[in-house]
């Protein structure tokens, strides 16, 4: 082979990696039609939160719940830094002490899933109570803003205010199925979306019977939550300990002398990859995995008219 001719293969290869890289960028950023609409990841919608191509309103509403957090891993970071003359063990102890609860709570997401859908159960109870006496979908949900359980009162608020600003409600619905980010959610608000197509009578009755499926969903949520505490409780056990053994290490004098030089800087920056890398395993056996959903996205690049506008359209080829 040529030289010419494997400079030209390596220009082509160049080329065309340039133009995959940029279309994975135009993907994740959005630039690309609706045609090419996909659901994004949860972890996918942080980083665009985070990178503020929502607007910026994701990333001020992180920096509001995780202010106290990333002040207090960088403090750690300075003191360790400061202390041990290593700039990566600092970096490192700041991630740590920024992700304690990570760290020592692996179920922590879990419970909080199992606490909201069982708000949601009570709160979908109270709906079809609401319902019965005779006011419609949209004003049961703005009714029932005053008596909403904590755990999902922030979305069902949501939800509240953007019928009472005008969404429609199937925009209104998907959005507030968006918040909560549970196949549970999307069977209720599924049910919402039927209700809005067909006003017809018997709504009371499905959101009662829909609230007793989803009570025996948590019931048997809480039973799997059970089990898998112990291997939680393991894997919170192998945390301490090898933070343990990290901080005393520190003060071991020439034992750990070889991780002052640029190698061993590295070479702890990988065994923290593997440390995490191995947690991640443990924590994926003792989860389940979440049941994907199947309601689409909400549309919330479009204004109010523009929805209502996209929403008769739906209605009428659903119609015809």
């Amino acid at each position: 082979m040529t030289p010419s001719l494997m400079a030209l293969i390596a220009a082509v290869a160049a080329g065309a990696s340039a133009i995959g890289l940029l279309v994975a960028v135009a993907a994740w950023a959005g630039w690309l039609g609706d045609e090419h609409a996909r659901r994004r990841g949860r972890g996918e919608r942080k980083l665009r939160a985070l990178a503020g191509l929502d607007g910026g309103a994701g990333r001020a509403a992180w920096w509001a719940g995780h202010r106290t957090r990333v002040l207090t891993g960088l403090a750690v970071l300075v003191v360790v830094w400061l202390a041990t003359g290593w700039p990566i063990a600092g970096l490192l102890s700041g991630i740590a002490a920024a992700n304690i609860s990570w760290l020592f709570n692996p179920g922590r997401e879990h419970a909080e899933k199992i606490n909201r859908l069982e708000g949601l159960e009570e709160w979908v109870r109270r709906m079809s109570d609401i319902h019965t006496v005779g006011l419609s979908l949209e004003g049961a949900v703005i009714r029932s803003v005053a008596t909403v359980p904590d755990s999902i009162a922030a979305p069902v608020r949501l939800l509240a205010g953007r019928l009472g600003a005008g969404w429609p409600p199937d925009g209104a619905y998907r959005a507030f199925a968006d918040d909560l980010d549970d196949v549970t959610a999307d069977m209720i608000v599924a049910l919402m979306l039927l209700h809005v197509q067909d006003r017809g009578a018997g709504l009371g009755k499905a959101l009662k019977d829909l609230s007793a499926s989803v009570a025996e969903e948590v019931l048997m949520r809480r039973k799997v939550e059970a089990d898998r505490a112990k291997p939680r409780a393991n894997m919170r056990w192998i945390t301490v300990f090898c933070l343990v053994v990290f901080g005393l290490s520190m003060f071991s004098g020439a034992y750990v002398g070889p991780y002052s030089s640029v190698g061993g800087q590295l070479a702890m920056i990988a065994f923290a990859v593997v440390f995490v890398l191995l947690l991640v395993w443990m924590r994926r056996m003792a989860n389940l995995r979440p049941v994907p959903r199947f309601l689409s996205p909400a549309d919330r690049t479009l204004s109010p008219a523009e929805r209502a506008h996209a929403a008769d359209e739906r209605t009428g080829r659903s119609q015809r």
